[in-house]
């Protein structure tokens, strides 16, 4: 931004000096703008993607553990689509396909990650996590990627309007993995207890 600054001085000091005063102080505000609109676009260190965000079973996700305040949820993960509930509900659905409960008391209990391939439409856009867990399991893994990664689950349960999903449940590891049409659609990871 520095550099810029010296050319738009550089050029308007030049511009009084020529009949193209005008053509320069013209060409020195687009390169301005362009520069400052590219230097917009650019990532900061607050900018994590979801494809950087592992999982790890009673652990947390990514820079943030379980039991960690709201404040310092958002200023790691970055600011929510919405907030939800009474508050607690940071959800990050439409842009990370994530969400994450965050009681005030006790700090962030849940993690919920969401896939764009859900059988029943939200009210609101999804995206697909991009993230996975430690073990390397992301949305669109199937029921033998999972067994392979976490052994056989404690229980299992089908639900849906239709019976169509299946829940595959690992109570030591507090998750959840919610399948459709035998590919991950969702899953849920609790804070130890």
């Amino acid at each position: 931004m520095e550099y810029a600054s010296l050319l738009y001085q550089w050029l308007f000091e030049r511009g009084k000096e020529t009949k193209y005063r005008r053509e320069i102080l013209l060409f020195s505000l687009l390169t301005l703008c362009l520069v400052a609109f590219v230097s917009c676009g650019k990532k900061t260190d607050k900018d994590d993607s979801s494809d950087d965000l592992v999982i790890e079973a009673l652990v947390g996700i990514g820079p943030v553990p379980f039991g960690m305040s709201k404040e310092e949820v958002i200023e790691h993960i970055g600011r929510p689509d919405h907030i939800m509930g009474i508050g607690t509900e940071l959800n990050y659905v439409a842009s990370k396909g994530l969400s994450l409960t965050v009681p005030p008391d006790v700090g962030m209990q849940k993690i919920k990650c969401w896939s764009e391939n859900l059988p029943t439409k939200l009210h609101f856009r999804v995206t697909t996590f991009a993230g996975s867990t430690k073990e390397g399991i992301a949305m669109g893994a199937t029921r033998e990627e999972i067994i392979t990664a976490y052994g056989q689950p404690d229980r299992t349960r089908t639900t849906g309007p239709k019976e169509e999903v299946e829940n595959l449940y690992y109570d030591e590891l507090r998750i959840k993995f919610s399948l459709w049409q035998g590919k991950l659609i969702a899953m849920i990871l609790e804070a130890p207890k």
